[in-house]
């Protein structure tokens, strides 16, 4: 059975009546195609992976079950870039081409190739082809993204290097690892999210905890809902908060998650404005 229906209209190149056709890719401005890449061979000697933007960490269980199980039909082909000098970058395929390395009875792999004139280019066919797929991390997509310039990657990584913290994956135990959350608030409101992260900076301390997305989501949401009713990122509110330190205020989002039954930035924000209000007569509130 033919699961592609070709006379299926809404798959056709036109939109309208017979009388008043327009081609759909003129009506809805979609992007115009590239040249489109050349098929090759490539020795497998030849080919690079470029780690400005890419993975540091693989999976060696995933490379290593590709080397055992080796199944051409499996394999695909490997995405590969041809740089201005004439090396090659493979940009989707990383954990297949390494696993060819593995075995001494394959030399050449299947490879689109395609030609770039820059390295943003090539960030951002990392980023398309793995978007596409829906498995490269925040941490990842925003290493690529700041290379490719993305305006809220930039002002993300402005925020993070002005107050000296390096992105980070989640498993990491060292640096800022809710890249994620950071880009989300960023992209709401960038003034907002710059000061949020300077407060949870200043709660931090010189202890240097680790800075949870949770953590942020709330307080960037308390804020933006007393909508200019009280400031809780300066004076008296910020030092209460220094008080309940950042490990205080992550458990009190928990506690309010498991009352509520469900988390989010709201929640999250919830929980914050009772430590703000624990002990107050005028308490802070949000319609």
């Amino acid at each position: 059975m033919n699961i592609l229906n070709k006379t299926n209209k809404a798959l056709a190149p036109v939109f309208g009546s017979l009388t008043n056709q327009v081609l759909k890719r003129e009506k809805y401005s979609w992007a115009k195609p590239c040249q489109p890449g050349t098929f090759l061979m490539v020795r497998k000697a030849d080919l690079n992976i470029d780690g400005t933007y890419q993975r540091e960490k693989i999976s060696e269980t995933k490379v290593q079950e590709i080397a055992t199980a080796w199944d051409w039909k499996l394999y695909g082909v490997l995405s590969v870039i041809l740089r201005a000098d004439g090396t090659l970058w493979v940009y989707d395929g990383g954990h297949r081409c390494r696993a060819a390395f593995m075995r001494d009875d394959i030399d050449e792999l299947p490879c689109m190739v395609f030609e770039v004139v820059e390295r943003i280019d090539e960030a951002r066919a990392f980023l398309g082809a793995n978007l596409i797929k829906s498995n490269v991390s925040a941490y990842h997509r925003h290493r690529a993204s700041v290379i490719t310039g993305e305006p809220v990657a930039l002002a993300a990584q402005a925020i993070l290097d002005k107050y000296g913290y390096v992105n980070a994956s989640a498993a990491s135990k060292t640096g800022f690892a809710a890249i994620g959350t950071l880009l989300s608030v960023v992209k709401e409101d960038a003034t907002t999210a710059e000061r949020v992260f300077e407060a949870c900076v200043a709660v931090a301390g010189t202890h240097q905890d680790p800075i949870s997305g949770e953590v942020i989501d709330g307080l960037f949401r308390c804020q933006r809902k007393l909508g200019g009713k009280a400031d809780i990122l300066t004076s008296g509110h910020l030092e209460k908060l220094k008080k309940e330190t950042l490990a205080g205020i992550e458990a009190a989002i928990r506690r309010e998650k498991h009352i509520v039954g469900r988390g989010g930035a709201v929640i999250a924000a919830k929980a914050i404005l009772d430590l703000l209000n624990k002990g107050k007569q005028r308490r802070l509130t949000w319609s």
